[in-house]
């Protein structure tokens, strides 16, 4: 009986110490603590909006202004040639001959008809006011007269024709002719090219012919050596079907005649000016449809991306249109942020103070 009471006590003692140990008992609460994702450190410029004035390159070939076939206008022996291949040329001067053959005889004797003809026309004339004359008479008379004038005349124009003679100043391209050949109407003299001013020719595609107007400056680089001044001259109202771009015309001083026809060149044409801004090229990405565009953040540091077109290109960046006049943007860790994302951003030292 006693081992019973004493194992009971013991029981009974183990179980209070057991209790009062706290083991089993669950606390009221327990105390989370999160841990926040640190922002994504970046680097944001401010760059304020300019007035810049976009330039639309294109390759181009130099071309004569003009490239004219002087022709033969009367038939005939060449019997002088002044003028070598490659000289220069006035309008106006001798660059072949024709032999005169009997055409000045031809001439004396239209001028010879013509007088004739006009003393028996003014004779006729008198004496229909005494009676003495009809007017069918008269009217033969004056015929003669008109004939004899338009004889004159085409004499006059044969003589003239003799001499094959520059349409303009230029030069004497080429000279296929020599004395002793026979020419006949139509047949080439000589090419004359007018190389001052020198004509640049481009295509423009249809993106960019409406940046373009008569008129605008342009600068042409010849073989990358050196670059003179021009302005655009002509351009196509019509686009080529096949190539879908439009023919374009500038003209640019060359007094000296060094700049020759057909070589190759660059063509800068400055277009109007327009607001934007020079950034880093780095600052430009690509979106998913391949578009560009420019990372900025909010005055709340909110990562937004700016659509943008790019203008130009220049040693210190990429001028673009598209932001805002004062735009916050993204310089370095811009390809680790997407929009609607907040970051820590450092600003550099000409970053508008916030």
């Amino acid at each position: 009986m006693n081992t019973n009471v004493r194992l009971a006590s013991l029981f009974t003692f183990v179980l209070l110490l057991w209790f009062g140990s706290g083991i089993f008992v669950t606390p009221a609460s327990k105390e989370v603590k999160l841990t926040e994702t640190p922002l994504t450190s970046i680097q944001v410029t401010t760059f304020s909006q300019e007035m810049f004035q976009p330039k639309v390159l294109l390759r181009a070939n130099t071309k004569a202004n003009r490239s004219v076939n002087v022709v033969a206008q009367v038939a005939g022996q060449i019997s002088a040639v002044p003028v070598k291949e490659g000289a220069g040329v006035v309008e106006g001067q001798t660059i072949c001959e024709v032999n005169a053959e009997d055409r000045y005889l031809r001439l004396s004797q239209s001028q010879a008809n013509l007088k004739q003809a006009g003393i028996a026309y003014e004779g006729a004339l008198k004496l229909k006011t005494g009676g003495y004359q009809s007017d069918l008479a008269i009217s033969k008379a004056k015929a003669k007269l008109e004939t004899a004038r338009a004889n004159l005349k085409r004499a006059q124009i044969n003589v003239g024709h003799l001499q094959i003679k520059a349409p303009f100043d230029g030069i004497v391209e080429t000279r296929p002719v020599e004395i002793g050949d026979y020419v006949v109407p139509g047949m080439i003299c000589a090419v004359v090219v007018e190389i001052h001013p020198i004509k640049i020719t481009a295509l423009v595609n249809e993106k960019e012919v409406s940046k373009i107007k008569l008129g605008d400056e342009a600068s042409v680089t010849i073989n990358g050596l050196h670059s003179i001044g021009a302005s655009v001259s002509y351009l196509a109202h019509q686009a080529n079907t096949a190539t879908r771009s439009y023919r374009l015309e500038a003209l640019a001083e060359n007094p000296d005649e060094s700049i020759l026809a057909g070589l190759s060149s660059r063509l800068e044409i400055l277009t109007k000016s327009v607001p934007a801004h020079l950034i880093p090229a780095s600052s430009v990405l690509l979106d998913d449809q391949g578009g560009m565009v420019v990372r900025v953040i909010s005055e709340k540091n909110i990562v937004q991306s700016k659509p943008v077109s790019a203008l130009g290109e220049t040693e210190n960046g990429m001028w673009v249109s598209g932001l805002p006049e004062k735009a916050l943007v993204v310089t370095v860790g811009q390809n680790y942020i997407i929009d609607g994302e907040k970051v820590a951003p450092t600003f550099l030292s000409n970053v508008v103070e916030r």
